[in-house]
């Protein structure tokens, strides 16, 4: 399924900072999925999916995952056991559509496609900012991405960014979290707060509660050649990527 996935969406998406102009990938994303899902938001620089069986009275998480590009070159190559392409962020835009595919978020989980991340977040803003007119208020993000974070010791998934990083929350989450990546990891990779930029840090400037799962690649990923990720981490990425939001639900 993910590979299928990245085969079809594996175009180009950009923005200008202020909103989108380029949505070819946008669009391919939108034609992978079924009656079961509905556009919740349709803005400038955040399209947001919800089941049509969302109850915004219940504990929410939502998924961001970027869609915007550096490079100017997009492509997948999925043969063999080393994957490589324009994976930051194609490769976990391909892993939410899969579960959005088959169907493995919980009702309650809400899936935003976001721009302007390469630069100012913009787009995690606009999220903020639909989350709060629309009163979804007990709430949280898990936000998805790339790192360099876990490839040497061949970890297929970290999570980072936890934020707020005061009181219980830490804790708390990742009781939620930790019994899911057990499952596939005896030692997970977690980093509370790296010195990384992603979509979190802009989450967390605006008080929401937040934290990255993230797939370990190889390489630089703003190139042109883009970054190596090994088949089974993004297989097993997919596989649990629903499960954690799932698990931020109860």
């Amino acid at each position: 399924m993910l590979r299928e996935v990245l085969k079809k969406i594996a175009l180009p998406c950009r923005d200008n900072g202020y909103e989108f102009i380029d949505y070819r990938r946008l669009n391919a994303i939108a034609g992978c999925l079924d009656e079961k899902w509905k556009m919740f938001w349709d803005g400038r620089l955040a399209k947001i999916f919800v089941r049509r069986d969302f109850n915004p009275s219940k504990p929410v998480v939502v998924v961001s995952s970027h869609v915007d590009m550096v490079a100017n070159r997009c492509y997948a190559d999925c043969n063999g056991e080393m994957w490589r392409g324009s994976f930051d962020n194609l490769i976990t835009n391909a892993a939410v559509v899969s579960g959005m595919i088959r169907k493995t978020f919980d009702a309650n989980v809400m899936v935003a496609f976001t721009g302007d991340e390469e630069e100012d977040s913009r787009g995690a803003c606009e999220v903020v900012r639909v989350l709060n007119k629309k009163r979804i208020d007990n709430r949280m993000i898990i936000v998805t991405d790339v790192t360099e974070m876990g490839w040497k010791q061949g970890k297929h998934f970290t999570i980072e960014n936890i934020f707020p990083v005061q009181g219980q929350y830490v804790d708390n989450l990742l009781l939620k979290l930790l019994p899911v990546a057990l499952e596939v990891d005896k030692s997970p990779k977690v980093i509370v707060e790296t010195e990384f930029a992603d979509e979190t840090w802009e989450y967390d400037d605006r008080d929401q509660r937040c934290c990255a799962i993230c797939l370990p690649c190889l390489g630089d990923m703003h190139s042109e050649s883009g970054v190596a990720v090994r088949r089974r981490s993004a297989e097993v990425y997919a596989e649990l990527l629903p499960r954690f939001a799932n698990a931020c639900t109860k």
